[in-house]
């Protein structure tokens, strides 16, 4: 039994129902116009819808995420066979079938394997970056439906909306007031009576305007009612081979997207959520969506949005929003057909409006200017270049910042503390008593390939600006990462500090650390006796067995009690 299952009961099942019905309604016409991006008849875009979202949402492991057509996987299917075949042709239909089956196999391999740890690159800013990018992107494509006028493609944002400024005189007004009632009645509704569906019944309002005034404005049109005969895909060896490159990248971004919008809701929703599982419930979906016509999908935020804000409790939703939809297209696609484009934009848009976290910029911005570096480039990415683009830029962005501050491992310098007891020690300050022979430091960070470099140059300054203190204890107890770059810099160290008539010392009392030290010849190198589990153990058989005795008796700082008295 799927692990949500203990959590259907009569109220999860009713709160589905509505919001299966009012994705339902929702996913007609996008369908339609995924299908058409991909070059592919409307009744493709229809099956995907029906079929996509059922496996997903009872293979996969969020209880939220509505799976189908989406603008990014459709436009990448178009790309890879427009330079091939002639679009809407049966040769192309059997392409687009062909490399949604080879997607499906490669995202059911990466879960298989268990690589969607990788997925968890995609940080919190730019999951919220990319969710802001695309709200305010899908908000912008609705707003030609909204005013009646054509408005040019999302390329240029700027080129957007000045054809958007200049088509304003040019709106048709029965199209306006049809988007403005439906907004109305959906914010009114959700405010005065949260408990009912504000979508579906603003949607109703305001397809009853455009009816009772005699308004006039676009509707859905006729849809065609059928459902999906099973059939098994033309697939040949040389399809497969030439697909390889365009399938990749088409699971890669449907992942990326399905994964972003699957963590983006879980943590709303305080779920858990289990990224390989999801990635094999997406790989499902479209390694069985072609048996039934359909084509590649991907976790939809819109959907997702309209399915969490109806109030979804369960993965039931998605399926009873496939079935809602069948019983929309064999018994009342007429009274659908007649519903108002506008009245459907103004919903997405106040859709999109709520999926704009205003919070979470504020905290951005206020307590990390790391994290909100990351969300800035996310959003502009998203609305620059496209939502694919943004989620990679966000992703490398975010490796490139924790790169980089990993290869900033701090080397501290410290002297005990004589005012506390058991040898406590504080970060070197102007004037404050060191011993002449003996330097104390601390590594803050781990010591791997990355740091090597930038440490050795720091060990060389210090060699330089303290030629006295030949002896080095090196506290490494906050590391916990060591490899054979590192350890071979900490034995060039020791021998380095030998040949001056010094030596390196080591605490540490991490385990793993100690056995890796042995693993890569660190302990043989600088010998058992100048490893210690803690400084004042280190301390007490340096001072009095390895220091220069002469130097001692003219020493007046004395700060050890471990020091030889004074005569």
């Amino acid at each position: 039994m799927p692990r949500w299952w203990h959590m259907v009961d009569t109220g999860s099942l009713r709160s589905d129902l509505f919001a299966a019905i009012t994705g339902a309604a929702i996913i007609l016409p996008q369908a339609i116009a995924f299908a058409s991006i991909a070059g592919l008849p409307p009744a493709y875009g229809l099956y995907s819808a029906m079929i996509t979202p059922v496996v997903a949402a009872l293979c996969g492991s969020s209880r939220i995420v509505v799976s189908g057509p989406t603008t990014a996987v459709s436009a990448l299917i178009f790309a890879a066979l427009s330079s091939r075949y002639v679009s809407g042709s049966a040769e192309w239909i059997g392409a687009a079938l062909a490399l949604t089956l080879l997607v499906g196999a490669i995202q059911l391999a990466i879960g298989l394997a268990r690589l969607g740890r990788f997925l968890t690159f995609v940080s919190g800013p730019v999951i919220t970056g990319f969710s802001a990018g695309a709200a305010i992107l899908i908000a912008m494509s609705q707003l030609g439906d909204v005013l009646g006028v054509a408005l040019p493609h999302l390329g240029s944002p700027a080129v957007f909306f000045s054809r958007f400024v200049a088509a304003l005189p040019n709106a048709v007004p029965g199209t306006v007031i049809v988007a403005a009632v439906t907004f109305a009645a959906a914010l009114i509704i959700r405010f005065c009576a949260p408990g009912l569906p504000a979508y579906l019944m603003a949607l109703c309002v305001g397809g009853a305007v455009n009816w009772g005034f005699g308004l006039g404005t676009r509707t859905v049109g006729a849809i065609p009612s059928i459902f999906p005969t099973p059939a098994i895909p033309d697939v040949s060896g040389g399809s497969v081979m030439s697909f390889a490159q365009p399938a990749l990248a088409i699971a890669i971004v449907g992942l990326i997207q399905s994964v972003t919008v699957a963590r983006l809701y879980a943590h709303r929703r305080d779920e858990n959520l289990d990224g390989n599982r999801e990635i094999i419930g997406q790989g499902l979906s479209n390694l069985i969506g072609p048996f039934f016509s359909a084509y590649a999908g991907a976790g939809s935020l819109t959907r997702t949005a309209v399915n969490h804000e109806a109030g979804a409790r369960t993965p039931l939703a998605a399926v009873f929003a496939s079935l809602a939809l069948i019983a929309i297209l064999f018994l009342a696609a007429p009274l659908f057909s007649a519903l108002p484009i506008p009245a459907m934009a103004a919903v997405i848009i106040l859709i999109a409006w709520r999926q704009i976290d205003f919070v979470a910029f504020y905290r951005l911005a206020r307590q990390s200017r790391r994290e909100a570096l990351t969300f800035l480039v996310t959003f502009v990415a998203a609305l620059a270049v496209g939502l694919e683009f943004s989620v990679f830029a966000g992703v490398f962005l975010s490796l490139a910042l924790f790169l980089n501050e990993s290869i900033n491992a701090e080397l501290e310098l410290t002297v005990p503390d004589q005012n506390r007891p058991n040898h406590s020690f504080h970060n070197v300050r102007h004037g404050s008593p060191e011993c002449p022979q003996l330097l104390f430091a601390r590594l803050n960070g781990p010591l791997y390939f990355g740091v090597v470099e930038k440490l050795r140059q720091t060990l060389r300054r210090i060699e330089r600006e303290r030629p006295g203190q030949k002896h080095l204890l090196l506290k490494l107890t906050g590391i916990g990462q060591l490899d054979l770059a590192g350890a071979e810099l900490l034995i060039e160290e020791s021998r380095r500090r030998r040949a001056r008539g010094g030596r390196l010392h080591l605490t540490s009392r991490y385990t793993p650390l100690l056995d890796k030290m042995k693993q890569y010849g660190v302990v043989e190198a600088l010998k058992d006796e100048n490893i210690y589990s803690h400084r004042h153990d280190a301390i007490a058989a340096i001072v009095p067995g390895q220091l220069d005795p002469d130097i001692c008796a003219g020493c007046k700082t004395c700060i050890f009690t471990e020091c030889p008295p004074k005569s």
